[in-house]
């Protein structure tokens, strides 16, 4: 079974795993999605759901709907096998103990690596970001030779509002903070390792340190 780095004891766990009235106090704890959510699992969701549907219609009316099982079996391997290695694993939502990710949006990956501290390295940031582009652009290939061309305009539309979205109401309150995406500010990110020894001892590890 993974375990966090800080071990497997109470006094071991992340904040994020700690019990909530140790958040009392926490300069913090409304600046960060730092706690499980189903609300925001839920907004998550809905923010890909227009691009999802609008793919699936638009390959199935170009005349190319068995190619959905295909994306459908790269999304499994993205997602929950190569996404949640190089970009999950980082996660502090995967030091929870137990075998299934409980986060805002991988939310039942089966936990097959143990949680990994450190922040992301350079090619895990690469491998992501190529992995990503990949399923978004898997689609629109036959949504173009089919000649749905309407369909693939709406689909790159709803993207950028996804992304959009995204970016300006879960990435800068992630705790997943090297993600590509990520972009909590500097002073949050410090209060967060600081009440994380382990943590912090594994990003100054690799070159971070704290401001002050």
């Amino acid at each position: 079974m993974p375990l966090s780095a800080q071990g497997s004891g109470q006094s071991g766990l992340l904040c994020t795993h700690r019990p909530a009235s140790e958040c009392e106090g926490c300069s913090i704890q409304h600046r960060l999605n730092c706690r499980f959510d189903p609300g925001d699992l839920l907004s998550f969701f809905m923010l890909i759901l227009p691009f999802g549907v609008t793919m699936v219609v638009g390959v199935m009316r170009a005349g190319y709907g068995g190619s959905l099982f295909l994306w459908l079996l790269y999304m499994l391997l993205f997602f929950f096998v190569w996404e949640a290695r190089v970009l999950c694993s980082h996660c502090p939502y995967w030091a929870e103990e137990g075998r299934v990710l409980h986060c805002p949006a991988n939310y039942g990956v089966i936990k097959m690596w143990p949680y990994r501290p450190e922040p992301m390295s350079r090619l895990e940031r690469v491998q992501f970001a190529m992995g990503g582009l990949l399923w978004m652009a898997f689609p629109f290939v036959f949504l173009l030779i089919g000649g749905e061309y309407l369909l693939a305009g709406i689909g790159l539309a709803t993207i950028v509002s996804g992304a959009y979205g995204l970016w300006k109401h879960t990435c800068g309150r992630c705790i997943n903070f090297s993600c590509p995406m990520n972009h909590v500010p500097r002073d949050v990110v410090d209060t967060y390792l600081a009440r994380n020894p382990t943590m912090r001892a594994a990003w100054e590890a690799h070159g971070y340190r704290l401001n002050g």
